[in-house]
């Protein structure tokens, strides 16, 4: 009974800490992209995109 309660442990555990890399990845992404392209299909256009911000032609 002893090895149920601890694999009950170490499963919830392991749940903690996804929902925090989860969480601190959702923030990550969220600071490097605006929310406009995020919630765009242009994602997979062949425009040059930079952090979510459109290079306008002509620019370096």
């Amino acid at each position: 009974m002893e090895f149920w309660n601890i694999l009950v442990y170490v499963a919830w555990s392991l749940s903690a800490v996804m929902l925090v890399w989860m969480v601190v990845d959702a923030f990550m992404i969220s600071s490097q992209y605006d929310e406009e392209y995020l919630m765009s299909s242009r994602e997979g256009s062949e425009d040059e995109v930079v952090h979510g911000i459109h290079l306008e032609e002509g620019s370096p």
